[in-house]
């Protein structure tokens, strides 16, 4: 995008790339068998910060039939915007919305049989039926019915009466990894514990009669290292977007990052030896240095943690942020970069020239995950949707 179009875009941007997110997609079909395993696409958070309204009907666009959310009101917004394919909550949905979960045609999580009878009954008062898929607890320790070794009986049999319930569709059962991100012989050890209770748990409940649609158990990371054809779901996230579930890991598939996030210079100014720069007098210039102010900050989810430490892109070169980063500012040191003035564009996220910067890179500097870095881009700042090389879209919240 060049410059004439940043007074458009205010002061900062987000640009959405959807030929990536198709890659991306494609790339995770490639790990599964797709006649077994059908791809979820998770589009929660606003789809991970990238705009769910053009990523979600994109998506479905491309053949994608289901989607998963964190809520309800997520889940209405994807019903709002066109969506037709089946949408599940992760998440918790209080009982008393039944009648919205089966109007809208949306499962939600079961997290216990004793969530079920209440949900059954709120479902009878408003003559509906509520599909729902149990959350089997084989070890994230988060939501579901617990189910380790010594339970999986118990876990079945709770299915069983969850099947029972005259106000919901036993849809389906799933799962979720603790540590399927990781490397490490102990955590694939438990992840493939983890595995075998669930599916423990579903071949019981279809011994005692109860029919299961859906048995779903792949994150991101399941699905491309620990694959398993049983999981009729791979709930396809953070890579579907362009990062990696672990910055350490090796993927087996090429990723190519969805979001770029840019900015343009607001102010130059010449600093002499002994000047400070921004709150808290932390950054004091050793020599006469060339500073570029930068209209972003951490309101606008660039966190302050990278002060000091981080670097953003100008003219395909690297400038150190100078001084605490500010609510709404950032300071970088441009001396020896080129023509930059008023207007130039800034990368603080994604390629300029030679150099790069990945969310999961700049999530690091401050010890946090790319997750963390793109589901943080707030509101504020527009989304600008491209296909072809063409903007097709510019979101602007507010």
């Amino acid at each position: 995008m060049n410059t004439a179009k940043t007074a458009f875009l205010k002061r900062a941007w987000a640009e959405i790339d959807l030929d990536r997110l198709e890659e991306n997609l494609n790339a995770a079909r490639s790990l599964i068998d797709t006649d077994a395993t059908q791809i979820a696409c998770v589009v929660k958070a606003n789809a991970y910060g990238h705009d769910d309204e053009n990523i979600a009907p994109f998506l479905e666009s491309l053949g994608v039939g289901f989607f998963a959310v964190s809520n309800i009101r997520e889940a209405q917004k994807l019903r709002k915007y066109g969506v037709k394919g089946e949408i599940l909550i992760l998440g918790y949905t209080p009982p008393e919305l039944a009648e919205e979960l089966a109007e809208n045609d949306i499962i939600c999580a079961c997290v216990s049989d004793e969530y079920a009878a209440r949900l059954s009954e709120e479902a009878v008062k408003a003559g509906v039926r509520v599909k729902v898929h149990a959350a089997v607890d084989t070890g994230m320790g988060r939501i579901g019915i617990r189910a380790d070794d010594g339970s999986v009986n118990a876990a079945a049999e709770a299915l069983v009466r969850i099947s029972d319930l005259s106000g919901v569709i036993l849809d389906g059962a799933f799962t979720h990894y603790a540590s399927a991100d990781s490397v490490d012989s102990d955590d694939r050890a438990y992840t493939a514990a983890q595995t075998d209770r669930f599916f423990k748990v579903c071949d019981k409940a279809r011994e005692l009669g109860v029919i299961l649609r859906h048995t779903h158990c792949l994150n991101s990371a399941g699905g491309a290292f620990c694959y398993d054809r049983r999981s009729t779901l791979y709930r396809l996230g953070i890579m579907l977007y362009g990062l990696k579930p672990d910055i350490s890991l090796e993927m087996p598939v090429r990723l190519k990052p969805v979001m770029e996030l840019k900015a343009a210079v607001s102010y130059v100014k010449q600093l002499k030896a002994g000047d400070y720069v921004s709150y808290g007098r932390t950054y004091r210039a050793q020599s006469s240095i060339t500073a570029a102010t930068i209209p972003i900050g951490y309101a606008d989810g660039y966190a302050r943690g990278i002060s000091g430490r981080g670097y953003v892109l100008i003219n395909g070169k690297k400038a150190p942020i100078i001084g605490r980063i500010c609510m709404d500012q950032l300071m970088a040191d441009v001396s020896g970069i080129d023509n930059v003035k008023e207007g130039t564009t800034v990368t603080l996220i994604g390629c300029d020239g030679e150099e790069t910067i990945t969310a999961d890179e700049l999530a690091a500097m401050y010890g946090t995950i790319g997750y963390e870095t793109v589901c943080g881009i707030s509101k504020r700042i527009p989304r600008v949707i491209r296909r072809g090389g063409q903007i097709t879209a510019v979101v602007e919240y507010y």
